[in-house]
């Protein structure tokens, strides 16, 4: 295993990635006009967007009022066309799919989210917040995978596909 690899594990692993996830559905909770849990689907669209930070800059720099359409604009926008940031999501999130189940796994396990198959939905079992001990770096990352939650919750599964360019 080379340096890089380890490097990369060490940052992308499903520890982080089950805080994200969690953070991620307790954001859709809250931004859900009728309390509604995230349907699984969602997140796998998580992680290729937290571990990739050309991409995450604009989840940190979109307030969490603006929304989904709005962060997907500022790719568009930027001063550095950035939008093939957003168009490489879906194969980042096909890349990243065996990461992802490992983090949902871990988070089922450490009681952070309780999947419902029959109606294919991921339920945050607390909201609340880890204590001390997170470094500001990776508290950015918990505040914005919330924010992506809370902006994805206030469209459909299918705009959520046209918007970010996925599919499901």
């Amino acid at each position: 295993m080379t340096i890089l690899n380890r490097e990369v594990q060490f940052v992308q692993n499903p520890a982080l990635g089950a805080m994200l996830l969690w953070h991620f559905a307790i954001g859709y909770e809250e931004g859900s006009r009728v309390d509604s849990a995230t349907p699984i689907p969602l997140l796998f669209i998580v992680l290729p967007i937290a571990y990739h930070e050309a991409a995450f800059r604009f989840v940190i720099k979109t307030n969490r009022s603006s929304g989904l359409r709005t962060f997907a604009a500022k790719f568009f926008e930027s001063k550095v066309s950035a939008n093939d940031e957003l168009l490489t999501i879906h194969t980042r999130s096909l890349q990243m799919r065996n990461l992802t189940i490992q983090s949902l796994r871990l988070a089922i396990m450490s009681h952070l989210i309780s999947l419902d198959y029959k109606a294919g939905i991921a339920i945050p079992l607390s909201s609340t917040p880890p204590r001390a001990g997170i470094p500001n770096s990776i508290r950015d990352m918990l505040k914005g995978s919330g924010k992506l939650g809370y902006w994805c919750a206030g469209v459909s599964l299918h705009e959520v596909s046209t918007i970010l360019k996925v599919s499901f």
